[in-house]
């Protein structure tokens, strides 16, 4: 009875870690998961007298790579200027880091139809909170 036992935990075992394998060897992928225009906002955190704040559309493409197009918004300082930006998205978990050519990133985290996070603004020297909503459709 206990060979019996053993064998069906080993069997159940290697099953489990079959399907373990499997899944970890097949990361989901940002196109699957992010695809679309995203549209949102940023602002300083903690800005008083010279707030930084803007408008972001985040396009995320097929391939896994990504455009962003950055306005400054209405309140906005004369530091935020117009900016496009591009790069690769690399998935980890609820994760997502924005990664572009020059180096630079920004990793968000998702919840829903929801991007958000906290990033450094390098221009302005600080902190700025990110929120983007997945465009319907």
């Amino acid at each position: 009875m206990k060979r019996t036992n053993i064998g069906i935990l080993t069997a159940l075992a290697i099953v489990i870690g079959g399907v373990v394998a499997t899944s970890a060897a097949t990361p989901e992928t940002p196109e699957r998961n992010l695809g679309g225009t995203w549209h949102g906002s940023f602002s300083q955190i903690g800005g008083v007298l010279y707030v930084a704040e803007g408008r972001c559309v985040l396009n995320i493409h097929d391939d896994g790579t990504f455009t962003a197009t950055v306005t400054p918004g209405p309140g906005a300082n004369n530091l935020v200027k117009g900016s496009t930006w591009s790069g690769t998205v690399v998935p980890e978990g609820d994760q997502y880091t924005f990664r572009t050519s020059s180096g630079t990133w920004t990793t968000l985290v998702r919840k829903g139809d929801t991007l958000y996070g906290v990033a450094n603004d390098p221009l302005i020297e600080s902190d700025i909170m990110v929120k983007l909503d997945r465009q319907a459709g």
